[in-house]
C-alpha cells in the first residue's frame, strides 16, 4: 500500500478545540479564522477525518481561496482514497501559493495516485474554482497544467481563453480559444468570444469574420450582430453600424447595449435628435443606467435643451466623476447668511476657466467664496469677482458648504439666454509677466496664438479617443504661414509642441511657451494677442474669459458646450466656432480658417 500522507504542520502547535464532535460544523462556521482552522486541524490530527473534511469544509465556505484550508482538504481526500478529489483541491492551493513547498510535494504525491484523466479533470476542476473566484492568472496555469496531459480538451482550451481575456492578456485568449474553435469548428460560443477578442485587440476585420460566422449558422443571433455593429464602428463605418444595431435590437428588442451603442453612433454623426431618442429608449430599459442618463445629458446641452440637460447632467456623480465627500453638506442655492461655501472644480482646466464665472452669482446669496481648483489655475481664479480665495485641490481651509461647479447651471436655472457672460471676469496682468515682452516686436504685425492639441492622457481610453478626434497636426495649419501681415505665436504645451520645431514651422513661429509656469502666465501672452485660433480646449476657454477673439476648430461631433448649429456661443461673446463638415477631416475647416485670416488680416 501506499505511504499514507501526513497532516503538514499550519505554522503553529494544534490545541485543544473544545468541541464535542456533535454540532461541530455550526461550531467551527461561527468561529474566528484562525481559531477554526485550530480545530479543523486538531480533528484531522485526532484521525476525524470526517469530521476534519466538514469542519474544512465549513471554513471553505466562508473563505473559498483560504490556501492551509484547501490543500489540508486536499490531504483528507488522498488519506481516504480521492485521488482526483486530492489533486483538486491541493492544485487550486498550489495555484494560489505557488511557493509552497509543502504544497507541491503534497500535490506531486497525490498526482502519483491519480491517472491521466483523474489528473486533468482535477485541474480543470481547480481552474474553474479560481476563475470562479477572481484569480483568471491562477486558473490559466492549472488549465495550462489539464490542457498539457489533454491536448484536445474542448472546454480547457475555451476556458483558459476566458481565464487570460480576464487577466488582460488579450493576445493569448485570442490563440487559446481559437484552438477549441478548432476542435470544434461549429462551436458558436467560440466564434463570439473571437469576435469580442479581436474587437478587443482593434483588429476589427477579425472581429468582423468572426461575427459573420456566427450569423451564417444562426442568423437570428443577437449578440453576432451587436458585436458586428460595434465592429463595423470601430473601423468607421458608423451608418452602417447604426443599421446593425438595429437587427440585434429587431432580435431582441431590450437590448440595452444596443440602444446605447446605435444612440452614441447617432451622436457621432451630429445626428442629435435620433441619438436623444435612442438614449431614451435605453433608459426605459435600464432606467438607473448613469452613463445613459450622461450621455443623453450631452445631447440634450448640445441641443440647447438646458433645463432638461443640467438635471441628466448630475447624473455624472453615478458614473465617472467623483464628489470630494469633505464631510460637508451639499450646497443646492439656498441663502448662505455668512456662511463659507467651496467652489470644487470638479473636472479639467476648461471646465473650471468656463464654470468659475458663477461665483459672483454665488457670492450674491450672502456668503464667502473660495474655489478649489488644479494649481495651475490658482493664481487666476483668485482674481475672479466674488472669489475671497483659490487654493489647490484638496488644500481649502475650513468651509461649510460645498458644490461642484459644474452643478452652479442647474441651481441659477441657467437657459442659453440666460448664460452668465459679463466678459472678461478674470485678470490677464501678474506681477513678472514683462518677461515675455521681448517675445512682441511692435512691427504692426496682427498677433495670432495657435493650439493644435489637447492633453492626450493615453491611461483614459476615453479621453484619449476624444483628444485625437479634437486634436491636428500642426503641418494641417501650413496655410496660414501664407497670410500676410500674420506672426504666428505656439501656444501648446506638451509633447504636441515639439511639432513647433519641424519644417515648414520650424523659425516661422515665435514660441514664449517655455516661460510659462501656469494659466496666468498664459493670460499674460494672450494679452498681447489680436486673436488665438484653438482645437477644442482650455486655451480656448481662457482666450474666451478675457474677451479676446477666438476662433475654436470644433471636431463634427462637438462638444455640448458649443452647441449645435451654431457659429457663435453664448459662453464666450468673443468666440466663434469653425466646425468640421464632415467626421476626421480637418482640411475644408483649415482652408476656411485660411480665407478668413487673409480678410481678417487685411
Amino acid at each position: 500500500m501506499p505511504t499514507a500522507l501526513p497532516v503538514p504542520a499550519c505554522g503553529w502547535k494544534p490545541r485543544s478545540c473544545g468541541l464535542t464532535f456533535r454540532g461541530a460544523f455550526l461550531k467551527i462556521a461561527a468561529m474566528d479564522i484562525n481559531d477554526a482552522l485550530r480545530a479543523a486541524v486538531s480533528l484531522h490530527q485526532s484521525g476525524r477525518l470526517a469530521e476534519a473534511e466538514r469542519a474544512y469544509a465549513a471554513l471553505l465556505a466562508r473563505h473559498p481561496n483560504h490556501p492551509d484550508a484547501l490543500h489540508l482538504t486536499g490531504v483528507v481526500c488522498a488519506q481516504t482514497g480521492r485521488a482526483g478529489a486530492a489533486v483538486r483541491f491541493m492544485a487550486q492551493a498550489v495555484g494560489l501559493n505557488p511557493g509552497s513547498a509543502t504544497y507541491r510535494g503534497n500535490l506531486q504525491k497525490a498526482l502519483a495516485r491519480a491517472d491521466e484523466a483523474e489528473q486533468a479533470d482535477a485541474f480543470g476542476g481547480a481552474a474553474d474554482a479560481l476563475a470562479d473566484d477572481g484569480q483568471p492568472n491562477e486558473a490559466a496555469a492549472l488549465y495550462r497544467m489539464a490542457l498539457a496531459l489533454r491536448p484536445d480538451w474542448l472546454v480547457g482550451w475555451f476556458n483558459l481563453g476566458i481565464a487570460l481575456r480576464d487577466a488582460g492578456q488579450g493576445g493569448k485568449a485570442l490563440a487559446a480559444v481559437r484552438r477549441a474553435g478548432a476542435i470544434a469548428p461549429d462551436l458558436v460560443r467560440a466564434d463570439l468570444e473571437i469576435g469580442q477578442l479581436c474587437f478587443g485587440l482593434r483588429d476589427f476585420a477579425g472581429a468582423r469574420r468572426a461575427f459573420h460566422r456566427v450569423l451564417t449558422r444562426e442568423p437570428l443571433n443577437a449578440d453576432a450582430w451587436f458585436g458586428l455593429g460595434n465592429a463595423v464602428k470601430g473601423a468607421g463605418a458608423f451608418a452602417h453600424a447604426v443599421d446593425l444595431y438595429r437587427a440585434a435590437i429587431a432580435v431582441a428588442p431590450a437590448r440595452t447595449e444596443a440602444w446605447y451603442n446605435m444612440a452614441v453612433t447617432l451622436a457621432d454623426q451630429d445626428l442629435n435628435g435620433q441619438a436623444i431618442d435612442a438614449y431614451r429608449r435605453a433608459l426605459a430599459l435600464a432606467p438607473e443606467d448613469a452613463h445613459t442618463h450622461c450621455n443623453l445629458a450631452h445631447q440634450l446641452l448640445l441641443a440647447g435643451r438646458f433645463a432638461e440637460g443640467w438635471r441628466e447632467f448630475e447624473w455624472r456623480f453615478e458614473a465617472n466623476v467623483v464628489f470630494p465627500e469633505r464631510g460637508r453638506p451639499r450646497w443646492w442655492g439656498e441663502p448662505l447668511e455668512g456662511r463659507t461655501i467651496l467652489l470644487y472644480g470638479e473636472q479639467g482646466h476648461g471646465d473650471t476657466l468656463q464654470f468659475v464665472r458663477y461665483a459672483p452669482l454665488v457670492a450674491a446669496r450672502g456668503g464667502r467664496v473660495i474655489v478649489e481648483c488644479p494649481p495651475a489655475l490658482v493664481r487666476l481664479v483668485a482674481t475672479v469677482p466674488g472669489v475671497a480665495a483659490a487654493h489647490p485641490l484638496g488644500e481649502a481651509p475650513a468651509f461649510d458648504l460645498i458644490c461642484p461647479m459644474l452643478s452652479l447651471p442647474l441651481i441659477f436655472r441657467t437657459e442659453v439666454s440666460t448664460v452668465p457672460a459679463a466678459i472678461p471676469y478674470m485678470a490677464d496682468r501678474f506681477p513678472g509677466d514683462e518677461r515675455f515682452d521681448r517675445f512682441f516686436p511692435d512691427d504692426g504685425a496682427r498677433r495670432v496664438g495657435l493650439v493644435w492639441s489637447g492633453e492626450p492622457r493615453p491611461e483614459d481610453r476615453r479621453w484619449s479617443f476624444a483628444d485625437r478626434r479634437r486634436s491636428i497636426p500642426l503641418q494641417a495649419f501650413a496655410p496660414l504661414l501664407d497670410v500676410a501681415g500674420v506672426r504666428l505665436y505656439s501656444l501648446q504645451k506638451g509633447t504636441a509642441a515639439e511639432q513647433a520645431r519641424e519644417a515648414p514651422f520650424d523659425g516661422c513661429m515665435m514660441d514664449p511657451m517655455d516661460g510659462v509656469e501656469d494659466f496666468a502666465d498664459t493670460a499674460g501672452i494672450i494679452r498681447r494677442l489680436d486673436l488665438v485660433i484653438s482645437v477644442d480646449t482650455s486655451v480656448a476657454h481662457l482666450a474666451g474669459a478675457l474677451g479676446r477673439p477666438v476662433w475654436l476648430l470644433s471636431r463634427f461631433d462637438g462638444c455640448w458646450r458649443w452647441l449645435a448649429g451654431r457659429e457663435d456661443s453664448p459662453w464666450y461673446p468673443g468666440l466663434r466656432v469653425f466646425r468640421q463638415p464632415r467626421l476626421d477631416d480637418w482640411r475644408p475647416v483649415l482652408d476656411r480658417v485660411a480665407g478668413e485670416l487673409r480678410i481678417w488680416a487685411a
